[in-house]
Parts: C-alpha cells; sequence; structure tokens
C-alpha cells in the first residue's frame, strides 16, 4: 500500500508522475484523520505501508504516522528524496520505521541536475547535491540497519549511465529500476522527451544484471510500463483510494477517512490486478524474525 500522503515536493523531477496538482490546491487533513485512515488500512489486512509523496519528509504528521502505522502491525517503509533525513531524525524513527527507500537514478550529479533531481534552487542554477546527500544518509541507515531500499526511473537522460559500481557500493537489500512512465492527466505533456523504448529498458537492465550478478545479496526487480499499470493500490493526500490500470489515476469517489478503506477500495478495485502485483514481484521478504527472512501478503483475504 502505498499513501501519497504529501502533494508538496521541493525537487522539480521532470518525469514526475505523482505531482498531485489537483491535491495540492486542497487542505492537509490533521494527525488524527491520518491515524483513523490508518486503523482502517490496518483492520482490512494491510501488512506493510508505504509513506511517500510529493516529498514525505514534508509532512507535518509523517513522525505521528510513522508510529501509528507501526503500533497497528504494519511494515512500514518510506521512499523519499532524502530532504530533512538527519542522523537525529533515523535514530529517533528506528523502533517505528523498518525500509528506507532512497531515489537514486544516476551515478553522477550532472545527470540528475538534467533530470531535475535536485532541490529547486539548485536547479535554478543547473546543479545537484542530490547524490552526495544520499550517500551520507545511506550510510547512517546501513549503520542503524535499516532494511535498505534503492529506486531507479530510466530515461532517456540516464540511459547509458552505469550505475553498476555505485550500487556495488551501497549493497542494497532491494534495488527497483523503473522504466519512465506516461500519467495521463499528470505528467503528459512535459515527460515525452523522456520516453525511452522497451527495448532500452531492456538493455539498461540486462546490463546492469550483468555487471551484478555476483552481488547476490542484492535484489534487483525491474518493472516495465506493463508492470507498473494496475498494480499498485494507492491513497492520495486526502484519504481518496485510487488504482492506474488504463495509464490514468482512477480515484474513489469518497475518502477513506470518511467512509473506511475497506468501501473506498471497493470502488477502485475493479483497476488492480493482483496476478499482474505478484508477477511484478509485489510479494517479497520486507519483514524477518528470529528464524530469517520470510514472506507476507500485501493483503490477508482480498488483495489491493
Amino acid at each position: 500500500m502505498n499513501w501519497h500522503l504529501e502533494a508538496v515536493c521541493n525537487y522539480g523531477c521532470k518525469f514526475c508522475y505523482a505531482p498531485l496538482i489537483e491535491q495540492r490546491k486542497r487542505g492537509r487533513i490533521n494527525s488524527n484523520s491520518g491515524k483513523r485512515l490508518l486503523r482502517s488500512i490496518a483492520d482490512y489486512g494491510v501488512r506493510k505501508i508505504n509513506f511517500v509523496g510529493g516529498e514525505p519528509m514534508l509532512s507535518h504528521h509523517l513522525e505521528d504516522w510513522i508510529i501509528q502505522a507501526k503500533s497497528l502491525g504494519m511494515t512500514t517503509s518510506i521512499v523519499s528524496n532524502g530532504t530533512g533525513m538527519s542522523k537525529e531524525w533515523l535514530i529517533r524513527m528506528r523502533p517505528h520505521l523498518d525500509w528506507i527507500g532512497l531515489s537514486i537514478d544516476a551515478s553522477d550529479d550532472g545527470i540528475h541536475a538534467r533530470m531535475g533531481r535536485g532541490s529547486k534552487r539548485e536547479l535554478r542554477s543547473t546543479e545537484s547535491s542530490h547524490l552526495r546527500r544520499c550517500l551520507e544518509i545511506w550510510e547512517i541507515a546501513k549503520e542503524l540497519d535499516y532494511g535498505l531500499k534503492l529506486n531507479t526511473v530510466v530515461t532517456s537522460l540516464n540511459s547509458n549511465d552505469d550505475m553498476s559500481e555505485l550500487v556495488s557500493y551501497l549493497g542494497p537489500h532491494r534495488w527497483k529500476i523503473f522504466r519512465v512512465l506516461l500519467i495521463h492527466g499528470e505528467n503528459d505533456g512535459r515527460v515525452e522527451p523522456l520516453l525511452i523504448s522497451k527495448n532500452m529498458f531492456s538493455d539498461y537492465v540486462a546490463r546492469h544484471r550483468g555487471k551484478l550478478m555476483d552481488q547476490e545479496h542484492i535484489e534487483i526487480v525491474a518493472e516495465d510500463n506493463c508492470d507498473m499499470l494496475g498494480t499498485y493500490a494507492m491513497i492520495d493526500p486526502q484519504g481518496l483510494v485510487y488504482t492506474n490500470m488504463n495509464g490514468s489515476y482512477e480515484y474513489s469517489s469518497r475518502s477513506a477517512i470518511e467512509v473506511g478503506f475497506q468501501e473506498a477500495w471497493r470502488e477502485v478495485s475493479g483497476g488492480f490486478s493482483a496476478f499482474g502485483f505478484d508477477r511484478r514481484g509485489g510479494l517479497w521478504e520486507w519483514k524477518k524474525d528470529s528464524m530469517g527472512a520470510y514472506r507476507l501478503p500485501l493483503v490477508e483475504g482480498d488483495s489491493p
């Protein structure tokens, strides 16, 4: 379950498929409403929640919601550009947060700058220090024994980049490689110059699999456009549940905060493919006990 809890982002990524423009016009929900939403999600049977954005670190209630989700028995994860992830924050959240996911698209910050992967202030000078900041955060998170996930979006600007040395150095538990995705009504009209062919994406993945074949501890998961469509269950900042089966977002008419997650999910669940979710590797070893890693389903019973 991906909760896009914050619509605002301080980065200018040109390929972003979740700009949440309309959601920015609406007010933020308060801490108690978010906690009520989390209880409803947990009651339905969701066992893992991923806090995403926009940029989730910009949310005033992020810590409260992570702590709440963990107290409800969910495995907790965040995908961030690293904004505000100080050593103190990482230490403070370690009892409550299981996974850190950082988005790194290139081995060089010059490429990041061309992709818009940097703070908007930096990008005005066509610069980015994204990679340097992420490396600092990664080392701290590794010392604190977080689960570590690396996300990379492949576009026309970085498809020839060689990430193998960087990925080998980072040693993530999981490396997700995405082919840049066009979402109608979100990034169409600006993402087109960044789109790449299926063959270009396959070449990128194959090249890196080959160079990292001796890194057996790194799970490489490649998601082409067809793998992403209809295989994600998402919640927007106001609690509307949505999917992306047909290349555009389809939202529930009512917020899960108002009617409960089960009722809101029922409105859009036809746009979710449990088969596709499983095929893209949606079920994976995200939680460990004293006996080692084991698999947990996203949902017990019905599967969003």
